[in-house]
């Protein structure tokens, strides 16, 4: 009887990863499925806030100027009956004006990777540019949310950097902000309500809010089916749309400090290794200090092996001794919009483009997108951002 020694003698391909020597292990290869998939993609949304758009303009131009009616004064005074009026004049109209700006990014594909790859580049490519161009404007939209002048942040908190991490939302917050907006006298966007953009993260404690003026209380006796869908809905005056793309950054307040011992860096380098047993539960975004690290350095990167990390501006001479970490609470952006919040001008539709085949063989193939575009806080009155954290932040 044969003895079994936990090797498949015919098709074993031994230490290595693809193929063998022995035997027939030659003739046994790693199998691939030419299908590749996509990352996983947040469908951009943000564009579409932007409802205010130039209905006459001009001629073209690297900026656009809309303008804005002043209404005149109240006339509450009663007239008399032989005196004429005395006519007033008409106000100067705000201006809003809205810088253009070209965007674009291109690829290239070769003649060779269209040979010899397994999966069909073309397609793929051309998807993967068309995503890129969606996912870029939509982000060049949010920038221009951001500098929407009213904002309200929870625990009445004077700066982004004072939100600390147990300032999550809640339906008061809602409230305010909706009442800020009507008191503006803001057009909604659907109705009675207003356009609200929502992380999930920040959806998670509004939804887990209990009490009676909470989101889940009127839900629950109403109808509990967007509880089990997992949909937020419309609540407090706006309707809710979740997405991971509304804007989010570590730039919170300080936390408790933690440290680690006997780090080891060299000078001038921005990569050091904690030398820990047990990986420390900061982030990137948290703050370093410590003998040989710079004023200012915080975590860029974090290795798999949770101890190894890259510090931006970490060296000013040899890492050594204790290092401490200052946990940075997680800011996240809430947007409330009624009609006109955001402008946007467009000399040119961002679109896909195929570049021109010009080397002397026709081998390099260039694909990408472009476009001319701006955006601009339009009514200050109809855009509320709110700022908060959340307890489920990563």
């Amino acid at each position: 009887m044969a003895t079994y020694t936990g090797t498949e003698a015919y098709t074993s391909t031994g230490s290595t990863t693809l193929g063998g020597t022995a035997n027939g292990a030659g003739l046994v290869q790693k199998a691939y499925d030419r299908l590749v998939e996509f990352q996983l993609r947040a469908t951009p949304l943000i564009r579409s806030v932007a409802d205010k758009r130039p209905a006459q303009q001009a001629m073209p131009g690297s900026s656009v100027a809309l303008q804005i009616y002043n209404d005149l004064d109240k006339a509450t005074t009663a007239l008399q009956e032989t005196p004429d009026l005395d006519a007033v004049a008409i106000g100067t109209p705000s201006v809003k004006t809205v810088t253009l700006g070209e965007y674009g990014n291109a690829a290239l594909v070769t003649r060779a990777l269209q040979l010899y790859s397994l999966a069909d580049v073309d397609p793929a490519v051309a998807n993967m540019i068309a995503f890129n161009m969606a996912d870029s404007i939509d982000d060049v939209a949010q920038a221009e949310l951001l500098n929407g002048t009213q904002v309200a942040r929870i625990g009445a908190r004077t700066s982004t950097s004072a939100v600390t991490a147990t300032d999550t939302l809640t339906a008061a917050s809602v409230r305010k902000a909706v009442a800020k907006l009507r008191s503006g006298k803001a057009a909604a966007r659907k109705g009675s309500y207003y356009w609200a953009g929502i992380h999930p993260e920040v959806s998670h404690d509004l939804r887990a809010e209990t009490g009676m003026a909470a989101w889940r209380d009127p839900h629950s006796y109403q109808s509990n089916e967007n509880i089990w869908s997992g949909e937020i809905g419309s609540f407090e005056g706006a309707y809710f749309v979740e997405s991971p793309r509304l804007y989010s950054a570590v730039d919170g307040a300080d936390g408790s400090t933690g440290t680690r011992t006997a780090a080891s860096g060299v000078s001038g380098t921005k990569v050091f290794v904690v030398t820990a047993t047990v990986a420390g539960t900061y982030k990137v975004g948290d703050k370093v200090s410590g003998t040989g690290i710079a004023t200012g350095a915080k975590i860029t990167a974090i290795a798999a092996d949770g101890v190894t990390i890259t510090v931006d501006l970490a060296n000013t001479g040899t890492v050594s001794g204790t290092i401490t970490f200052t946990p940075v609470a997680k800011v996240y952006r809430t947007f409330l919009a009624g009609q006109q919040a955001l402008a946007e001008a467009v000399a040119e539709e961002p679109h896909v483009v195929i570049g021109p085949v010009t080397d002397k063989l026709n081998r390099f193939r260039p694909i990408g997108w472009y476009g001319v575009l701006g955006f601009k806080v339009y009514r200050e009155e109809a855009l509320y951002r709110i700022e908060s954290s959340s307890s489920i932040a990563i």
